[in-house]
């Protein structure tokens, strides 16, 4: 277990690595949409725009596929939210790894067990949510949680759990791999100096470039699956 500096806000202990790379990562993401949406037009998009809608087409086609074609435009902006989110933090801590006094100070924000699930945990909330929007709040909490009788109570809590713990899980454990199987890289490149930079070099290179197809495809995967369980709270039965 890495060492870093723990800082605590209202009673509650908060790691500097995380809450540096998590203020990074909304940052990033908050000037991507601002560049992205500076200058819009219809008839000569820039290439901004052109990669904005680019986006939201893929993130449309990823609704489409999940929620059977009917979705609003609220579905749009927070699967877009939340994907841009993922792979800027997924990214955050492939370039560099900086550790001063033995203490880590910069990581992945999803390399961190409790952003993964305090994630996994919102989109549930976000789905729970948008259900009882779209179903009245009674018909909701019937449907969901106690058809077709009340025996199956229980068994859709279990089911709630599994994939609370499953989502949060597959991305936290990927990218939280990655990361330290390239500090293992940079620690074996270092180890004799120039003797080991020829064989830990190329690896680092070959390992980030893996990295990022990791942490886009668990970004995807993530939206995809929080989509996929949102359209199990729609479901009008």
């Amino acid at each position: 277990m890495e060492e870093t500096k723990i800082i605590n806000m209202f009673g509650i202990d908060f790691s500097l690595n995380i809450i540096l790379s998590l203020i990074t990562t909304v940052v990033i993401v908050l000037l991507l949409c601002l560049w992205m949406t500076k200058t819009l037009s219809v008839d000569k998009p820039s290439k901004p725009q052109v990669i904005l809608e680019w986006l939201i087409d893929f993130i449309k086609s990823i609704i489409r596929d999940t929620l059977d074609g009917s979705y609003s435009d609220i579905y749009v902006v927070i699967s877009l939210a939340l994907f841009l989110f993922l792979i800027i933090a997924n990214f955050l801590g492939l370039p560099f790894i900086v550790h001063i006094h033995e203490q880590s100070l910069w990581k992945s924000p999803t390399a961190d067990a409790v952003v993964a699930f305090s994630l996994a945990v919102i989109m549930n909330i976000i789905s729970h949510i948008l259900g009882m929007k779209s179903q009245g709040v009674g018909k909701y909490w019937v449907n969901t949680y106690f058809k077709p009788n009340l025996l199956a109570l229980p068994i859709k809590l279990v089911e709630e759990v599994i994939n609370l713990f499953t989502l949060a899980l597959r991305l936290f454990g990927n990218i939280f791999a990655g990361e330290v199987l390239l500090n293992l890289i940079s620690t074996l490149g270092n180890k004799y100096g120039l003797a080991t930079w020829f064989v830990g070099i190329p690896l680092q290179m070959i390992w980030q470039g893996f990295s990022i197809f990791i942490g886009a495809i668990q970004a995807y995967i993530f939206v995809t699956l929080s989509l996929v369980y949102l359209s199990h709270k729609l479901k009008h039965e």
